[in-house]
């Protein structure tokens, strides 16, 4: 009753027959000591702040370690680099996913290389020089007609076939890959 009349006197008495508790609480939640000193500090604060407006409690200590881990968990969401003990740490780990990340997507590169050459290896050296000239060095089939020394017409033909060996080797590396990539 005291307390809530504004006696400092029963604040401090509080404070101080709840404090150890309370701090040994904190810690088993976060083990940054500041950040649990504070956080008890501002338990009390806004004890003192909303004082009148309390209800009945009849379980001090247990309100007590309710409103300190529902303060931790504000501060910690809140300071995000605060809760941080050095903030070079947290770039590092940034800079330590993205280089992961880097070698991942240069591991599926090679892997889809590879395949690529796998499927490529399939094809005839006729099919394999029209597919060169075609999609490596960018020449229309009238040009890989003429350097090949064949009609236009049987690049296409060259090309449809090594098209449908492609696209079935392909699917089934796809699949491959697909399945190492999620795992």
């Amino acid at each position: 009753m005291a307390f809530k009349a504004g006696d400092e006197k029963a604040l401090e008495l509080l404070y101080n027959r709840h404090f150890k508790a309370l701090a040994g609480y904190g810690y088993r939640i976060t083990s940054d000591r500041a950040l649990v000193e504070d956080a008890i500090q501002d338990v009390f604060v806004d004890l003192w702040r909303r004082r009148e407006y309390l209800g009945e409690i009849e379980n001090v200590r247990f309100y007590l370690f309710r409103a300190l881990r529902n303060q931790l968990h504000r501060n910690i969401r809140h300071d995000l680099f605060d809760g941080a003990e050095d903030i070079d740490d947290f770039l590092d780990y940034l800079a330590t996913l993205s280089s992961e990340q880097q070698s991942i997507e240069h591991e599926v590169q090679l892997s889809q290389t590879q395949a690529i050459q796998k499927a490529l290896g399939q094809l005839s050296q006729r099919q394999r020089e029209a597919v060169h000239l075609r999609f490596y060095q960018g020449l229309s089939l009238d040009e890989s007609a003429n350097l090949m020394g064949i009609p236009k017409q049987v690049v296409k033909n060259l090309l449809s076939k090594a098209y449908a060996i492609l696209r079935l080797s392909l699917k089934a590396a796809l699949s491959v890959l697909l399945i190492f990539a999620f795992r």
